[in-house]
């Protein structure tokens, strides 16, 4: 091992697990080992080496105050060389001790040490630090101390990560199961409710006799749909969380796709008074794709663009296969735009931009996130592009792989519908 490998183990991790016992890293790698006189003959300090052979170094004070540290590979090899035991046996061992010893404070981290021994002072990988409290002596600690420390914490950090990864997942699929199992509970009673109000809604019974009841009736349906689909994008944000999203693949007709998205999100944007334009080419090639998925992310798309795009305001879908042969569909709306701290806002789940147009809509800031986590299960990407007064442009880009060609079958011509959606 060279002298930089155990300087590495000695310096990673800055962030190092909480010690045992309260005690910081360093201050329990100190030995309470009595400090010498300046004055203290060399061969009396030898004989203390030599009786204890762990000991990495004897610090030496003077006064209250440190002077100095005797080494111990330092003497034992001053001692080993001919006459030097005679000549600094019988003298003061302020002769062969280092001058500039490096203290270290007792609080400091391990990761703290290692550069400090690295920058400072690297001939304390062999001879040794000593440790202080506010300048106080503690005691002396070798660089062998320090990486075995070091490693033990490294290990025990580890632990705890990989215990907090275990109960992250463990959580997490409790979560997923939870939702699971409360979206069919909601579900039943739910469609019950949402089939009688419509049943009282279109007056199949007989006239209810006033017609607040049915409008009562509408807003019952109208409010259930809306949390039916809550339910759902839940559901499918929690599976894509746990990398549990199914995907049920076929050959999609993206045009058709595109269209009938289209013309779903019509009246919304009649009522809404913006135009919404399908654009891309009945020529555009198809996708190996999970349809559903695909009319989910495109009507997430749309939907968002019609809650923030103002009266009068325009929507465009449109579609192409670029350079490197994947296939981009995008929407873009003439709306408020976005910074950039509202478009990392508008990806977070339950994000959503404050705006006077947003507090005017239905919204739980679900849309863009499902939009990304299910194009991201493709392995393709959403890309947001947009500025505040000049609108946004938000891509769905699909990798080349699943572009096939385009679709000729007349079992999947396009829906045949006349006008721009508006």
């Amino acid at each position: 091992m060279t002298l930089q490998e155990p300087l590495e183990c000695a310096m990673g991790g800055g962030d190092s697990a909480a010690p045992q016992g309260g005690a910081s890293p360093v201050a329990r790698l100190a030995r309470p080992e009595p400090p010498v006189s300046p004055e203290m003959w060399g061969m009396d300090v030898f004989a203390r080496f030599e009786s204890d052979p762990a000991l990495p170094a004897v610090a030496v004070t003077e006064g209250g105050r440190i002077v100095g540290l005797v080494e111990r590979a330092a003497l034992t090899a001053t001692f080993a060389k001919p006459l030097m035991s005679d000549l600094y046996g019988r003298r003061p061992v302020r002769l062969v001790m280092d001058p500039a010893p490096l203290l270290v404070e007792a609080a400091s981290t391990l990761a703290e040490v290692g550069l400090r021994i690295a920058s400072e002072k690297p001939a304390a990988m062999a001879g040794g630090f000593i440790v202080v409290r506010n300048g106080a002596y503690v005691g002396v600690a070798s660089a062998i101390d320090l990486m075995t420390a070091t490693v033990e914490e490294t290990e025990l950090r580890s632990r705890q990560l990989e215990e907090a990864r275990f109960q992250a997942e463990k959580a997490n699929r409790a979560k997923t199961a939870f939702l699971a199992n409360m979206s069919h509970e909601i579900r039943t009673p739910l469609n019950a409710m949402m089939g009688f109000a419509d049943l009282l809604h279109q007056e199949v019974l007989g006239p209810l006799g006033n017609d607040l009841y049915r409008d009562y009736a509408g807003d019952i349906v109208a409010s259930g749909r809306h949390l039916m689909d809550l339910i759902n994008d839940l559901l499918d944000l929690s599976k894509a969380d746990a990398d549990r999203l199914e995907l049920f693949e076929s050959t999609v007709d993206v045009h058709r796709a595109a269209l009938v998205c289209t013309r779903l999100l019509s009246e919304r944007a009649m009522r809404a008074n913006v135009t919404v334009r399908c654009a891309v080419p009945p020529g555009i090639p198809a996708l190996q794709a999970d349809e559903r998925k695909l009319r989910q992310m495109l009507l997430n798309l749309l939907s968002n663009a019609v809650k923030f795009t103002p009266t009068g305001g325009t929507i465009t879908l449109d579609g192409a296969v670029d350079a490197g042969g994947a296939l981009v569909l995008w929407c873009r709306d003439t709306g408020i735009g976005m910074t950039p701290a509202d478009m990392e806002k508008a990806l977070e789940p339950w994000g959503q931009v404050d705006s006077a147009l947003a507090r005017t809509h239905i919204g739980t800031g679900l849309g863009l996130p499902l939009t990304k986590a299910l194009v991201e299960a493709h392995g393709g990407a959403l890309v947001m592009d947009s500025a505040p007064g000049q609108g946004s442009v938000i891509s769905l880009r699909f990798p080349p792989e699943r572009v096939l060609a385009p679709v000729q079958d007349a079992d999947s011509a396009p829906v045949r519908w006349t006008g721009d959606g508006a």
